[in-house]
């Protein structure tokens, strides 16, 4: 028989936080990954590397070939991804991210597609087990607002938890308003929705691969009624978007408390994902007499504003942090020979590998892990334009803007940039997401330049040269600025 795969991507965790936020995950883990990097700082390109096994450079999705009119349907096929080695498995795809959905084709890869994204609040719902408004606009092809609304409704009174589902509905067009009250918020960020959908994807009678993008503890961060109150005592009316990523990052505005509260709430989240994912786990293990192995990992972490692991930033923008690359990968209820705890480098560009032996029952082979191990950054979101309309001086846009590319040599990470800067720092294997500069001026080694297939300035000339649409829909540029990825 067959065994179900559900790789679970908890978006923007980074392993610090997640080895004290997440112990019921930690618990549950039958062979842990202690040094797993992502392949790039943001969803993206390391999704693409994910699904690929490629670096940014080798398959092109990255912040300078991304845009208005991108189209995943055009840049991908699943013949490029780990996917066209599952034929007998059904794939599904369920993500909360602005970008990994729909509205940018990455659905075109899977059998089946659940969007929790696309930028409107109509992705909340009160009730995971009702209707909601985007299920129902999934499925209607009817191009009449009035129609549209006359058929939720109808669906809403068909359907088994109506009461519920009507609710869901009423949520989607006044919850905006109870945002602005001072009290916690009760609707999460997808995560509820998408744990109801996933168990009813997987516990079916044929064999499942499932993809799962959980968003929550991605920015903006403030105060929900499901949160550990004994994690934080941040005020029902913070919010992280009280500072936008340029004056926290360019300004440096960020004061202690708030620092303190963005860093609270983000534990928080993590460990309201740590009991979302394990009882979901728990229940699709109960639910099904099919083995289910489950790998949680992240696409990237998150810089927290820590002067000396982050550099003092926040969020994803101009940097490769530990923070940012280093990312939990556990693996729970693998066939045998996986047990244990590996502590030599594993990269994201071997995930591929991994989710096509867990499938096919094989054991875990020892090639999958050691260095070298490699990530970039291409640059900002957005050429030409990639500050949004700030004033920017054209040196220091160059910074923000810069290509940046990282290598993994045992103790040492090598880092250099499309503006000649080098950099060496020095990595405590029992220090999750810590570095220490150690030199910089340095001479890159050359065994760790040629981890790339193409040198950095000159792949950043070829991609300077390309033109961008950034004419987002209005209701996406407000999701993305919200999220801090413009």
């Amino acid at each position: 028989m067959s065994r179900n795969v559900v790789l679970v991507v908890l978006d923007t965790v980074r392993k610090d936080y997640f080895d004290e936020y997440a112990p019921r995950l930690r618990e549950t883990s039958t062979h842990s990954f202690e040094q797993c990097r992502s392949a790039s700082s943001w969803s993206v390109p390391s999704h693409t590397s994910i699904f690929t096994g490629q670096l940014p450079h080798q398959h092109g999705v990255h912040s300078e070939s991304f845009d208005a009119g991108f189209d995943f349907a055009d840049a991908l096929s699943v013949d490029d991804t780990f996917l066209a080695d599952l034929p007998a498995h059904r794939t599904v795809g369920l993500s909360a991210n602005a970008y990994i959905n729909s509205l940018f084709g990455f659905d075109t890869l899977f059998d089946a597609f659940h969007d929790f994204s696309i930028g409107s609040h109509t992705n909340e719902s009160l009730f995971p087990d009702g209707l909601t408004v985007q299920d129902y606009m999934s499925e209607t092809d009817e191009d009449s607002a009035a129609k549209r609304y006359l058929g939720f409704l109808r669906t809403c009174l068909d359907h088994d938890h109506a009461g519920k589902s009507l609710a869901n509905g009423v949520w989607s067009q006044v919850g905006h308003r109870f945002k602005r009250l001072p009290l916690p918020e009760f609707v999460d960020d997808g995560a509820s929705v998408i744990s109801e959908t996933l168990y009813d994807e997987v516990t079916t009678d044929e064999p499942v691969f499932a993809f799962v993008n959980y968003m929550d503890a991605h920015t903006p961060l403030r105060n929900l009624v499901q949160y550990d109150d004994s994690l934080h005592s941040v005020s029902n009316t913070w919010s992280s978007t009280e500072l936008s990523k340029w004056e926290l990052n360019r300004e440096d505005a960020a004061t202690a408390e708030y620092a303190d509260n963005y860093r609270d709430l983000y534990g928080a989240a993590v460990d309201y994902l740590d009991r979302q994912v394990t009882d979901v786990v728990e229940r699709i293990q109960t639910a099904t007499d099919r083995e289910t192995t489950v790998v949680v990992t992240a696409d990237h972490g998150h810089n927290l504003g820590f002067a000396e692991d982050d550099g003092g930033l926040f969020h994803h923008t101009g940097s490769q942090s530990e923070g940012l690359l280093h990312v939990p990968f556990e693996i729970i209820n693998p066939p045998e020979g996986w047990a244990g705890v590996e502590t030599e480098y594993l990269s994201h560009c071997q995930l591929g590998d991994i989710v096509r032996r867990l499938a096919h029952d094989e054991p875990f082979d020892e090639s999958l892990v050691g260095e070298p191990v490699a990530a970039e950054t291409v640059g900002l979101l957005g050429e030409g334009d990639g500050t949004w309309g700030l004033d920017f001086s054209p040196s220091e846009y160059a910074y923000w803007n810069r290509m940046i590319r990282t290598v993994y040599d045992g103790p040492r990470k090598y880092e250099w940039d499309s503006l000649g800067e080098t950099y060496e720092y020095r990595l405590d294997p029992g220090r999750p997401c810590w570095q220490e500069e150690t030199s910089r001026g340095i001479d890159v080694p050359a065994h760790a330049r040629e981890c790339f297939g193409v040198g950095l300035d000159e792949y950043k000339r070829r991609m300077a040269d390309t033109d961008q649409d950034m004419a987002f829909d209005d209701a996406v540029e407000d999701r993305l600025q919200t999220l801090g990825y413009l």
